[in-house]
C-alpha cells in the first residue's frame, strides 16, 4: 500500500517538473542575476516538495511558486545588493497613452474588462500575463513581480536591490503601464471603455 502512495506521489511530481520547471526558471531568472542561481532555486524547490509531507497540494502552481518565491528571496537577501542600471532614463509612456490634456489617446483607453474571476478562470490569461511580464524591462520587471508575487513592501524591495523610493515607484508606474498595454493588445482584443 506504501509502495503504491509512494509511485503515485512521484508521477504528480514529475508531471508538475515537465509543466511547471520552464515558467518557474523565466521567474527565478528574472531575480537572480546567474542562470545557476535561477536553477539551483527551482531545484530547492523541487527537493523541498519530495521532502514534504502530507497530502499532495490541491494547486501545485500556487505551492510551487510559493516555495520558489521563497527561495529566491532568500537568496536575494543572502547577496543581492548590487545597485540595479538605469535601463531607460525617461517615461515615454505617459506620451503614449495620453494626449496634453491628459485624456487618454484613441485605442489606448483602458479595456471594458470582465469581472476578475471570470478572465482568470482561464489558464490562458496566465500564459498571457506570463508573456507581458517576460517583456517589461529587466527593473520594473523585479520591482513589479516582487511587490505582486512575492508580497514584498516597498522598503523590502528597495533595500534587497538597492533602489530609491522614486525609482520603485517609478519602476511600478511603468511596469503597470506596459502590462496594461500588453494585456489590452494580447487579451482584451483592444476592446476598450467608451
Amino acid at each position: 500500500m506504501a509502495e503504491n502512495l509512494i509511485n503515485a506521489e512521484s508521477e504528480d511530481i514529475s508531471q508538475w517538473v515537465a509543466r511547471w520547471q520552464t515558467p518557474m526558471l523565466r521567474f527565478a531568472r528574472l531575480h537572480l542575476s546567474s542562470a545557476e542561481d535561477a536553477e539551483d532555486a527551482v531545484q530547492d524547490t523541487f527537493t523541498a516538495l519530495l521532502s514534504g509531507k502530507g497530502q499532495p497540494p490541491e494547486n501545485p502552481r500556487a505551492y510551487l511558486f510559493s516555495i520558489l518565491r521563497n527561495k529566491v528571496m532568500d537568496k536575494l537577501r543572502q547577496r543581492y545588493r548590487n545597485p540595479l542600471a538605469d535601463e531607460i532614463s525617461n517615461d515615454d509612456f505617459d506620451d503614449l497613452l495620453f494626449d496634453q490634456s491628459d485624456h487618454w489617446h484613441g485605442g489606448v483607453a483602458p479595456a471594458a474588462w470582465s469581472t476578475p474571476e471570470d478572465e482568470t478562470s482561464s489558464g490562458q490569461f496566465f500564459q498571457v500575463l506570463d508573456i507581458c511580464l517576460n517583456n517589461l524591462p529587466e527593473k520594473p520587471a523585479r520591482v513589479f513581480t516582487m511587490k505582486e508575487f512575492m508580497e514584498c513592501d516597498a522598503e523590502e524591495i528597495c533595500s534587497v536591490i538597492n533602489i530609491t523610493k522614486s525609482d520603485y515607484w517609478q519602476s511600478m508606474s511603468r511596469a503597470r503601464k506596459q502590462i496594461h498595454l500588453c494585456l489590452n493588445q494580447r487579451w482584451f482584443d483592444g476592446e476598450t471603455l467608451p
